[in-house]
């Protein structure tokens, strides 16, 4: 809930903003619009959600431009109308001193933060910390309002990097991660200990550390790889980034992660307590425009609260699920124009392995059934020589049994290509809302509205950022309005799937950051 006081607030990152109401007045959808300052034009915004448990209004804003000043007016069905102002977060920040680092084997300690108006910078400039397992981090962040960027970093025995509990504001950038982490247990070679990280963060003695930055690193080849659902255990082992009991407000944009040398993740990104009102990413949060592969589980498990949690425009490839929801106990959370490729669920050949939905969506009622919203996704289904089936994703969104059906879930203009003929989603319950969507073979035996059938076709093979749909392909000119999601479609109506036609090639990983937070930093090659 909101102070006392304040009944209407704005949580913005770069380029969203959480928006809250509370007790609106009207049990129903919140209207929402918005406009920078000094702007004449008011543009609709995609509803907020009414979350009835609560009496909040609450949803998102997107595609905002970072450092700039917006006004947001909110609107119930009684007539009721508040106006709020917030600026969005700068791309660069003020820096108060820069701290050069030079190689070296023994760990960094970041001890000396910085404020609000000046942060203080450890600049690498490319130099290489490598502690060859005698030290369990490269580098510990121990203090706020830092940038740690420009490091090679190798050989940790148990973190890359690892953020301290009461550290906050802290953004690391342009950074090259490899080769961390510890057997799994005595005389193990093969497997990790679980959630050893790329990027690690444990907030559980101050859970209102928030306001972490990750972006245009490059995390791949950890020392011990995750096992397979093949073994008949859930998957452990390391993963790139790991954060456990944080308070959110956290961006993780346009970085690279791969396992690499025939080593997996768990997943690639996650934390703990997913059956959790918290959970990772938490709150407020954003996911966009990186490169995401590896993983014997999810490739981005976005589970626990999901309060205005935003993941969009990423490419995720060679993982057991695209993005992981279960649960999402208080919502929204929004999954909108991200790619998925390949999904590898166990040992062995394609053939063999019925793989996973894109989206697994349990909810647990006990938790709360929070709102997702699932737009404008593309799922691609390749080939390889030898195998009968294609590679992409067994299913579109599924829950995780009877106990957890997907609920509260809107769709809207996603190409669900799936290899399976039939049974693209399963386990779902009532009060989805499902439409506007592409299916290959069979719609989908639940209530929907505007199913398109048909395989598609694109314009270029689904290659080097083209996703386009070919000229008469199914989802063509085919999918619905969605305020503030797909405003600048053309056509007669916005394209189905990740990439409207007429755009240009999307990007991701280094190549879709537009800049460094800090003027001159280092980016490695």
């Amino acid at each position: 809930m909101l102070p006392a006081d304040v009944d209407v607030q704005a949580i913005p990152t770069y380029e969203a903003a959480g928006l809250y109401w509370d007790a609106p007045g009207a049990a129903g959808d919140c209207g929402v619009s918005f406009r920078r300052a000094g702007e004449a034009t008011w543009h609709r915004g995609l509803d907020l959600w009414y979350a009835a448990s609560s009496d909040q209004c609450r949803g998102s804003l997107v595609h905002l431009a970072p450092g700039t000043t917006y006004e947001a007016r909110l609107t119930s069905k009684s007539g009721a109308t508040r106006t709020l102002t917030f600026t969005t977060r700068a791309d660069q920040v003020p820096v108060a001193r820069v701290v050069k680092v030079p190689a070296g084997d023994h760990t960094l300690q970041v001890r000396d933060g910085g404020s609000p108006k000046g942060w203080v910078v450890y600049d690498g400039g490319g130099a290489t910390i490598d502690v060859h397992g005698a030290q369990p981090f490269d580098i510990r962040i121990d203090a706020s309002y830092v940038v740690v960027r420009g490091f090679v970093l190798k050989g940790a025995g148990q973190d890359a990097i690892r953020i301290g509990p009461h550290a906050t504001d802290v953004v690391i950038e342009d950074n090259d991660i490899s080769g961390w982490g510890r057997p799994r247990g005595k005389g193990e070679t093969r497997y990790g200990a679980d959630m050893d990280a790329g990027i690690r963060a444990m907030c559980w003695t101050c859970p209102d550390a928030a306001r972490f930055t990750l972006q245009r690193n490059r995390i791949h080849d950890p020392r011990y790889s995750a096992n397979s659902w093949s073994t008949g255990d859930h998957p452990s082992g390391p993963q790139a980034i790991a954060v456990s009991w944080c308070g959110g407000e956290m961006v993780v944009r346009h970085n690279e992660f791969s396992g690499g040398r025939g080593k997996k993740y768990n997943d690639v990104m996650g934390g703990e307590e997913n059956f959790s009102r918290e959970g990772f990413p938490n709150a407020d949060s954003d996911i966009y425009g990186n490169v995401v592969r590896d993983a014997w589980d999810d490739g981005i498990e976005a589970e626990g609260g999901d309060r205005n949690v935003r993941i969009w425009g990423n490419f995720i490839d060679e993982t057991a699920t695209g993005v992981a929801t279960t649960v999402a106990s208080v919502g929204p959370v929004y999954i909108f124009r991200n790619v998925y490729d390949r999904s590898h669920f166990r040992d062995g050949p394609p053939d063999l392995d019925e793989r996973q939905p894109f989206v697994k969506a349990g909810s647990d009622a006990r938790l709360g059934n929070g709102r997702r919203y699932v737009f404008h996704n593309t799922l691609l289904q390749g080939r390889e020589p030898d195998s009968r089936m294609t590679l992409g994703a067994g299913g579109a969104i599924a829950g995780t049994g009877a106990e957890q059906p997907v609920r509260n879930t809107v769709s809207r203009n996603n190409l669900f290509h799936t290899w399976r003929d039939h049974g693209a989603m399963w386990d779902i319950g009532p009060d989805n809302d499902f439409a506007y969507d592409v299916f290959v073979g069979e719609v989908p035996r639940v209530k929907y509205a505007h199913a398109i059938a048909g395989a598609p076709r694109f314009a270029h093979g689904a290659e080097h950022g083209d996703f386009t749909l070919a000229r008469g392909s199914p989802g063509l000119d085919a999918g619905i309005a969605i305020p503030n999601f797909n405003d600048d479609f053309k056509g007669k109506a916005p394209d189905v799937g990740a990439h409207e036609a007429g755009t240009p090639p999307m990007k991701f990983g280094l190549a879709a950051s537009r800049g460094p937070a800090v003027p001159g930093s280092y980016q490695l090659k």
